[in-house]
């Protein structure tokens, strides 16, 4: 998305109102804000390139664990992955079976002979897991249940960024509802215990600080971030790798520097290694959520998006506290995990602390919700054109080096 010069100046292509300022990577038509590029009439191109981005970052993550871990049958496999892979091939062959049937007796003899060879085989996928839950069950009991054949289907799959990628259905993010959200029924924070929720006087006499919405604006993007990366699920450790307002008790003046600097451990950190694209996905994820707050709430027993970001993250931290804490207990002085076990748990016993008040201050502060919004908006667009440009670089440089040039012609010293 290129800035405009002050020479070229164009109505934008979307609202045909205000003067244009970016171009779409995907199908060139200039526009003027975040909320044009996101309209309905460009909807199909603005969700393909962030569906690109999330999907590029999943497969890159993919391809990197596959390729980190080296020696033995397994390679980079995980529980996860086998539980991907089976839930594929269980669903396909479902679908065969459908298909046969709908053929009635076309073809008879070869399903016949299909299911003589299977029954030669042995017993079938579906009854070699009808006892196992694959998503919670080890990976080399996985395995071991699984055919020569298949299992070397599965570690091909492996090495195939695409096909991993074929077999992940993307999540949807709950903040691109249009309705109000339900607090829940159980956890740390359940709807009884939100609506006994103090004033904020009640737990400080001093004045609430004025960055609060700008560190609010840190923690929401983590809390986007670890929810893309991990397709769906909440991972503590990422959001607090993320969020230093939480981990670290950082403290950031503006919107501006409360996104950058999450963007930059983002994209730097080489355990996260995200991408600028993806970063802005979550930064327009961010503004979602804020811009959604400006509603009012209309049933009870219903939050705005902040609100139920906010005990997301609470109910999250406060369940991973007390599974470390038991970890901790049930470990022998002498057990080597004893150690990481305490440091993970000491990192993340008081940050709940830290949520609750973040909650008990957003549960009335409904008038910061438009500003922080706009703000939001204006970094959101921002780090949106440098992720296209940042994009449109990578193309230029992947074809400068993949590019043919013809031998230079040597200068030769006259006879």
């Amino acid at each position: 998305m290129d800035v405009l010069s002050d020479t070229k100046k164009t109505t934008c292509g979307i609202c045909d109102a205000k003067e244009s300022r970016y171009t779409c990577p995907k199908c060139s038509i200039q526009y003027c804000s975040l909320a044009c590029y996101k309209s309905e009439c460009h909807a199909d191109c603005s969700e393909e390139f962030y569906r690109d981005c999330v999907m590029t970052q999943l497969e890159s993550h993919s391809s990197d664990a596959a390729g980190s871990t080296s020696g033995g049958t397994t390679g980079g496999m995980n529980t996860a992955d086998v539980a991907a892979y089976l839930r594929a091939e269980l669903a396909k062959r479902e679908e065969d079976t459908e298909l046969f049937d709908q053929d009635g007796d076309e073809d008879e003899d070869d399903g016949a002979a299909d299911a003589d060879q299977d029954d030669d085989d042995g017993p079938s996928l579906e009854d070699r897991f009808a006892d196992i839950n694959i998503d919670g069950a080890d990976t080399e009991a996985i395995l071991e249940r699984l055919t020569s054949a298949e299992r070397a289907e599965f570690e091909l799959l492996l090495k195939d960024p695409e096909k991993q990628a074929s077999l992940i259905k993307l999540w949807t993010p709950w903040w691109q509802s249009e309705s109000m959200f339900s607090l829940p029924s159980c956890g740390a924070m359940d709807g009884d215990r939100f609506a006994a929720l103090p004033a904020i006087t009640e737990l400080t006499k001093a004045k609430p600080s004025e960055y609060l919405p700008c560190n609010l604006v840190n923690i929401l993007f983590a809390y986007c971030c670890s929810y893309r990366l991990y397709n769906g699920e909440l991972n503590t450790e990422c959001l607090l790798d993320i969020c230093h307002v939480l981990s670290e008790n950082a403290t950031y003046h503006s919107v501006e520097r409360a996104l950058l600097s999450a963007v930059s451990l983002c994209t730097q950190s080489p355990t996260l290694s995200l991408s600028l694209g993806f970063c802005s996905v979550a930064a327009q994820d961010v503004h979602r959520i804020v811009s959604t707050a400006t509603r009012p709430v209309a049933e009870v027993g219903t939050v705005t998006a902040p609100l139920h970001a906010l005990v997301d993250v609470y109910n999250s931290l406060c369940m991973r506290r007390d599974q470390l804490k038991r970890e901790c207990d049930n470990c022998s002085k002498s057990d080597p995990r004893r150690p990481g076990l305490k440091v993970r748990f000491n990192r993340v016993k008081r940050i709940p602390e830290k949520v609750y008040f973040f909650l008990v201050w957003a549960k009335s502060a409904y008038h910061e919700w438009p500003m922080l919004a706009e703000s939001v908006s204006m970094q959101a667009d921002d780090l949106s054109r440098r992720a296209a440009d940042s994009k449109q670089g990578e193309a230029v440089v992947k074809e400068a080096r993949t590019k043919t040039y013809p031998k230079p012609v040597l200068i030769q010293e006259a006879s």
